[in-house]
């Protein structure tokens, strides 16, 4: 009589994981390398607005060379620059349209599109800490402004020192490259910051954008007719007309009397610095709330 047949447990090979175990601490590493990675991945969202900056790079740069002798004046007189000083801050109002595309298809799209595509569901289920969230989020729109933002003004900077005659001149250029990256960071804060807060008010991805949209272009030229027509401080409210003011008074163009020309400079600073801060508190805010109110599966 033959045994009854019975169950038999095969080892199937399991082994524990031995492989490199990171710190809870760069997990926004990993989010940052994402945000990067998925807005370069379509020329449309990242690559045509950083064509526009390389194109501003090589016009400013031409101009710079070619007519570097020619003296700008203004319609007083009193102010006067060789067009190879005035080149490099001229092209900051270049520089941020190009920002602005890129706030506007991936900046204003981000938090939004990951509350609306559920993604928050999968960064919370996996421990990622509100806190990880926002950093990696800012860091890889920071990553992506800043080859916008920094590495053009920066590239004239030192295009600048090379059209120097002499060492003496060089050393006395020396200045422009501090200054160069310091509007170049200004300026890759506030595009990365503010869009990603506005981002973060709306669970659906084209009410952020056309809200971003309007704030930036319809409320920022209102307020920047109205300081350029009563001379105050109003005009810095735009983010534009500051940033290019700021600019200015690094600098030291004083020629140029246009929207950015009325605008006081310690105003200017104050607004980016303000509008950088606020979007930053309310990004937080609202990651921090989406997290306890269980969109993640947190509590």
């Amino acid at each position: 009589m033959s045994e009854p047949a019975t169950g038999t447990i095969h080892d199937l090979g399991y082994k524990r994981y031995g492989g490199t175990r990171r710190s809870t601490a760069t997990r926004w590493l990993v989010i940052m390398r994402n945000q990067i990675a998925s807005g370069w991945k379509t020329w449309w969202r990242f690559k045509a607005s950083l064509g526009l900056a390389v194109l501003t790079t090589f016009i400013a740069g031409g101009v710079m060379f070619i007519l570097r002798d020619k003296v700008v004046r203004d319609f007083a007189g009193q102010f006067a620059a060789t067009m190879a000083d005035a080149a490099l801050p001229k092209s900051i109002e270049w520089y941020t349209r190009a920002a602005f595309l890129v706030s506007l298809t991936i900046g204003a799209r981000v938090i939004a599109g990951d509350v609306q595509s559920g993604a928050f569901t999968f960064y919370f289920a996996r421990s990622v800490r509100p806190r990880d969230y926002v950093l990696g989020k800012l860091g890889g729109m920071f990553g992506l402004m800043a080859l916008i933002m920094l590495a053009g003004p920066l590239t004239l900077a030192l295009a600048r020192l090379g059209l120097s005659e002499d060492t003496e001149q060089l050393v006395a250029s020396l200045h422009l490259i501090p200054k160069a990256i310091g509007i170049g960071l200004l300026g890759t804060l506030v595009f990365a910051t503010v869009p990603l807060a506005f981002s973060s008010l709306f669970a659906n991805v084209r009410y952020a954008m056309a809200l971003w949209a309007a704030y930036y272009l319809v409320f920022g030229l209102m307020v920047s007719l109205l300081g350029r027509a009563s001379g105050g401080w109003i005009g810095a409210l735009d983010l534009a007309t500051a940033l290019e003011a700021v600019a200015m008074h690094l600098f030291d163009l004083h020629l140029f009397r246009g929207r950015a020309g009325s605008v006081p400079y310690d105003a200017a600073l104050a607004s980016l610095l303000i509008h950088a801060g606020v979007g930053i508190a309310i990004l937080s805010y609202q990651v921090r709330r989406a997290y306890g109110s269980g969109v993640g599966g947190a509590g």
